[in-house]
């Protein structure tokens, strides 16, 4: 059985950090805004605004984590928020992208579907340890993506790019979720 927050563990007060990720929702929202107004119209995604605009998202990404350290505030809701606002910022990003690049969608839709197994499969609501190797990747799926919605590169360099970034942040989930696999509770382990 998974233990459930506690209402006091809802209701607690946002961390500085916390602050800090909260305010990153901002320009992914507003990048949201402008990525489908442009697919709805027929319009191009890639503008200096989306890309400006994950950016700065992007570099907030870096900053929270280091307030919540600085202020000793570091909490796994906070992670929690900190993954759920990289997730949509690459969602958002790989759509605005997916013109050019329609692989770029696996990259996005990695974490929305990791979190609805998380639903289903109990094994997969395990805390991860700690991994520069996933903090990396992911911060490299995020850049290139905003690089990518420069619309001063060339299709042919973005779809390489962001193809490259796929692979290589879709290994990191593998590896991640071989691992929440074996480490299941109850999982029989061959003892020879």
């Amino acid at each position: 059985m998974d233990p459930t927050p506690t209402t006091s563990a809802r209701s607690r007060p946002a961390t500085p950090g916390d602050v800090v990720t909260l305010a990153r929702v901002v320009p992914v929202l507003a990048a949201a805004g402008l990525v489908v107004g442009a697919l709805a119209t027929g319009g191009e995604p890639r503008t200096w605004w989306v890309a400006g605009l994950g950016g700065l998202a992007w570099a907030g990404d870096a900053l929270d984590g280091y307030v919540a350290r600085r202020t000793s505030s570091v909490t796994d809701r906070g992670a929690a928020l900190d993954s759920a606002v990289d997730g949509a910022l690459v969602l958002v990003l790989s759509l605005a992208v997916a013109p050019v690049a329609p692989w770029a969608l696996v990259g996005g839709l990695l974490f929305p579907a990791f979190a609805l197994v998380q639903v289903r499969r109990p094994a997969w609501r395990r805390p991860l340890p700690p991994s520069p190797r996933r903090r990396l990747l992911g911060g490299v799926m995020a850049g290139t993506l905003v690089l990518a919605c420069a619309p001063v590169w060339p299709a042919a360099v973005v779809q390489v790019a962001v193809g490259a970034a796929v692979v290589l942040v879709t290994w990191s989930f593998v590896v991640d979720v071989r691992w929440l696999e074996r480490a299941a509770p109850g999982r029989v382990r061959n003892l020879h």
